[in-house]
């Protein structure tokens, strides 16, 4: 494995524990005990990225599951203004900010598998990208239903 791919696979890697890190945060800024499920679930899912991220850097191999070819959005980070800091917000920007973060964290892979000629590795961008994209439908999902109860 080249260094090059080292220090990418290692700047994922601090990504997925930065996403681990906030979804704790916003866990703390909640009573409600569906958001609270959510915020755990989108963490075991931080921590099984980790646990690939890990393996490929250990072992260089990665096995790629089944992707999602179509996901869709609410699109609310682009629609709904907020958001945009943690430090003092309530649930409501705690969910958008991870919202936006989610969309970063997919781009973030997405750019990654443009930067790699092997496959495997490509597969695991493709893989990664997808299953950011879902957490942030959920998250989008969420606060619809929190935020936007008329529809």
């Amino acid at each position: 494995m080249s260094e090059e791919l080292k220090e990418l696979i290692e700047a994922a890697i601090y990504k997925e524990v930065a996403s681990q890190s906030l979804y704790q945060f916003a866990i703390q800024k909640t009573d409600d005990d569906a958001v609270r499920q959510l915020l755990n679930s989108l963490i075991q899912s931080e921590e099984n990225h980790l646990k690939v991220l890990k393996d490929l850097l250990v072992k260089g191999e990665f096995k790629p599951k089944a992707v999602t070819l179509r996901l869709q959005s609410l699109k609310l980070d682009t629609y709904v203004t907020g958001g945009n800091q943690l430090e003092g917000a309530d649930l409501q920007n705690i969910l958008l900010y991870a919202i936006k973060e989610e969309q970063s964290s997919s781009e973030f892979y997405s750019h990654l598998m443009s930067t790699f000629i092997n496959q495997e590795t490509k597969n695991m961008c493709r893989v990664l990208a997808s299953e950011e994209l879902e957490h942030k439908l959920k998250l989008e999902l969420i606060y619809d239903d929190l935020f936007f109860p008329e529809n």
